[in-house]
């Protein structure tokens, strides 16, 4: 891989990963053929629509393949709080 290459991959996961509206550091992101693949996991749909709208942002010559999942949470998971 060129270094022009793991760059542009290293400025696409540091952007999703800064931006509130995804606030994911384990999105991979591959580029094939003109295209940006999106891969891993979010938790919820707008996450998921927003790694695209970002991606699209930062480069608008390039199509976004989104192949992120969505966790579903199961109603019996209890969320952990800190107790003082």
């Amino acid at each position: 891989m060129d270094i022009e290459y793991q760059y542009l991959i290293g400025k696409l996961q540091e952007a999703l990963a800064a931006d509130a509206r995804v606030n994911a550091l384990d999105i991979k992101v591959v580029i094939v053929g003109g295209r940006i693949h999106l891969t891993g996991q979010v938790s919820t749909e707008e996450r998921r629509a927003a790694a695209s709208r970002i991606i699209a942002e930062l480069q608008p010559q390039l199509q976004v393949q989104n192949e992120l999942t969505v966790l579903e949470l199961s109603e019996g998971v209890k969320h952990e709080g800190l107790h003082a």
